[in-house]
Parts: C-alpha cells; sequence; structure tokens
C-alpha cells in the first residue's frame, strides 16, 4: 500500500470514529445536568470544526504531490493528535 493511499485510510477510519464519538457526547450533553449543556456543547462545537478540517485535509490528498505528501502526512497527524486530546476532555467533562 502507498502511502498516499495509507493516509487517506487512516484518516478516514478516524473521521468516523470521531463523529460516532461526537454523536455520543451530544447525547450525554443534551440529556445531562444543565451546568454541563453548555461547556460540553462547545466543546463539541469546536471538535466539529477539527472534524472538517481533517476532511478538508483528506479531499486535498488525493491531488498532492509526493513531496508535499510528508507534509500533509505530518499536518494530518497534529490534527489527529488535537481532536484526540480534545474528545478525551470532552469525555471527561461529561462523565
Amino acid at each position: 500500500m502507498d502511502k498516499q493511499t495509507e493516509l487517506v485510510e487512516r484518516l478516514s477510519a478516524q473521521i468516523v470514529q470521531w463523529e460516532a464519538e461526537i454523536d455520543r457526547l451530544s447525547y450525554r450533553a443534551v440529556n445531562g445536568p444543565e451546568e454541563e449543556k453548555r461547556a460540553c456543547l462547545e466543546q463539541i462545537e469546536e471538535l466539529q470544526g477539527k472534524r472538517k478540517e481533517a476532511q478538508v485535509t483528506l479531499q486535498g490528498i488525493g491531488t498532492e504531490q509526493t513531496d508535499t505528501l510528508e507534509d500533509m502526512k505530518e499536518g494530518s497527524q497534529g490534527l489527529l493528535d488535537n481532536v484526540k486530546s480534545g474528545l478525551r476532555d470532552a469525555i471527561l467533562k461529561v462523565k
């Protein structure tokens, strides 16, 4: 498997996982205690923005040249780490 295909598959799988987590958080935020709702919903909104960033990155991968693919891979890894951290924080707020 080439690097481009590997990166596309990895980002795609991660986006699907994030969507499921965001949906679970949304449900818990809406049905949770009133004082937590605002903070959770703000966190979810931020995570949705980051997920959209990942989708844009994913769409751009198919058009990139090999030399910039490495740059995109590094950038996408930073984005992955950032969203994972945000999801962890949001989950802890809801628990």
